[in-house]
């Protein structure tokens, strides 16, 4: 059984791990926040049935993920609009104000994250931005580590074509 201490220190370390990986993965930062105390709150529903040896961190990452998944199917019918009109990327002006090069970095970041298909953007932000393990993250998808591995590298590499005109243009 978890202790009421020992699931705020749980909170405390992953919850902000969490919530960016659910930004990362479209949500807003409302919903991330929503789904990321949710998620908590089952955790502590099933503290009786919790070991030491159990995967906190993979048990509320695969709750969040269920949970994100419950919440677009919900919404599915809602019309979403696309936050560029045509699919080109925001273009830097010719003053290299440093908010603006954030800003634009920040949209290219997050469009090449869109563009990857879900099952390697799922393993690469659990990894990346989840800070999750490979473990955790096989045990979370139900899939094998060496898959965990594959789809992690995959993801990378289509990174970095997306990303390739960054360096040229910085």
């Amino acid at each position: 059984m978890i202790t009421q201490k020992e699931m705020t220190s749980y909170y405390e370390d992953i919850a902000p791990r969490l919530t960016s990986f659910l930004l990362s993965n479209g949500c807003g930062y409302a919903q991330a926040s929503d789904i990321v105390q949710e998620s908590f709150i089952r955790l502590w529903k099933m503290r009786e049935q919790l070991t030491e040896k159990d995967s906190i961190s993979g048990l509320v990452f695969r709750i969040a993920k269920n949970l994100r998944i419950d919440e677009f199917r919900k919404n599915q019918r809602e019309i979403l609009v696309d936050e560029y009109e045509d699919s080109t990327v925001p273009t830097v002006e010719d003053n290299h104000d440093t908010e603006q090069d954030e800003k634009y970095l920040r949209d290219c970041i997050e469009k090449a994250l869109a563009e990857l298909p879900e099952e390697l953007r799922m393993c690469y932000t659990m990894f990346n931005i989840g800070q999750m393990s490979i473990k955790d993250i096989s045990l979370s998808l139900n899939i094998s580590e060496s898959l965990v591995k594959v789809r992690i590298h995959r993801a990378k590499e289509k990174l970095k074509v997306s990303l390739a005109y960054l360096k040229e243009s910085l």
